[in-house]
């Protein structure tokens, strides 16, 4: 059979702990967030959550909350929220999406976002690794926070799916599971894709989302502490899905980065106009503050040292 189903209540919880309980709930089910209540009514809340292979389906029972998650706590994971019962607000890059029943909105974990309710609520909630939106084509960062209407079309048959898998997943043959746990994210980036008007081919987003590393790259090469696993960690990725993203390239990722140091470093040597500048200077403004390290590397990658490569230039460069 399908996994077991799991459920998380404040019921028998005193009173008073019932809220602080819910927090550790929630950030336990989904991602690390701060949550705040909303009115004076006694709080209650439930969650159950089965998983399906790698896709997390839970459904919430909630009294009203605000829900935020901060830059700060960033995982590589993206949600949608079909709201089944009261209103919710999610925000998230500059846009807001206000759900009633039916409709459902995606958000991604690898930047802030705030959830509101201001009254009792029921949402169904999918939960997965960002990846498997872009190996579906879907361009995350332009669909995040945008109303899909569960009730017509590639929504409703979305909307579907997901409550028949919460109403019937207990009777799923376990070697099944995994298999409608991806046909859910199937139908869903389908159906996101709709909000947008535009969906790339898989090659297309994947090549997306990689340039997006590589320019965070190039911006960051001055950090000498910018590596694959700071990288990921300041990309809300875990290291094992930023290297996958390169899989299959000729350079490694970390390979990608010293080239990229020692690039930046020889078109400064070079540069006329920072003759002024140290070799040593222009090393450590690549993030390669040690002389030697930056002089053995840099002789590695092109055959002469730092020092040669200036030297070379100067006497091949026209008297002004």
């Amino acid at each position: 059979m399908a996994a077991a189903l799991t459920t998380l209540s404040t019921e028998g919880v005193d009173a008073a702990e019932r809220f602080a309980y819910w927090r550790e709930v929630v950030c336990a089910v989904y991602v690390p967030l701060v949550v705040d209540p909303v009115g004076s009514r006694p709080f209650a809340g439930r969650v159950a959550v089965r998983d399906w292979d790698d896709v997390r389906i839970s459904q919430v029972d909630s009294e009203g909350q605000v829900v935020r998650h901060s830059a700060d706590d960033v995982s590589d994971e993206c949600l949608v929220s079909l709201q089944v019962a009261g209103q919710a607000r999610i925000t998230q890059d500059g846009r807001t999406a206000e759900l009633s029943p039916g409709d459902f909105a995606l958000y991604d974990a690898t930047r802030p976002y705030e959830l509101s309710f201001d009254d009792t609520f029921r949402q169904i909630v999918v939960h997965f690794p960002r990846e498997a939106l872009l190996d579906r084509g879907l361009t995350v960062d332009s669909t995040t926070a945008r109303r899909a209407d569960g009730t017509e079309g590639l929504g409703a048959v979305a909307a579907s799916f997901l409550r028949s898998l919460v109403d019937h997943g207990g009777s799923v043959p376990d070697e099944l599971s995994g298999r409608l746990g991806h046909q859910a994210l199937d139908c869903l980036a389908a159906a996101l894709a709709s909000t947008t008007g535009r969906v790339a081919a898989p090659e297309a987003a994947l090549a997306a989302e990689r340039q997006r590393v590589l320019d965070h790259i190039e911006r960051n090469l001055s950090d000498p502490g910018l590596s694959v696993g700071t990288l990921a960690a300041r990309l809300g990725r875990s290291t094992r899905s930023l290297q996958k993203l390169f899989e299959g390239d000729e350079l490694r990722l970390s390979e990608r980065i010293r080239r990229a140091r020692l690039e930046r470093a020889r078109v400064r040597l070079v540069d006329p106009l920072l003759a002024h500048r140290s070799v040593g200077a222009i090393g450590a403004s690549v993030g390669l503050p040690d002389p030697a390290h930056f002089s053995r590397v840099f002789k590695a990658r092109y055959g002469c040292t730092p020092t040669e490569m200036r030297m070379t230039s100067t006497r091949s460069s026209p008297p002004s």
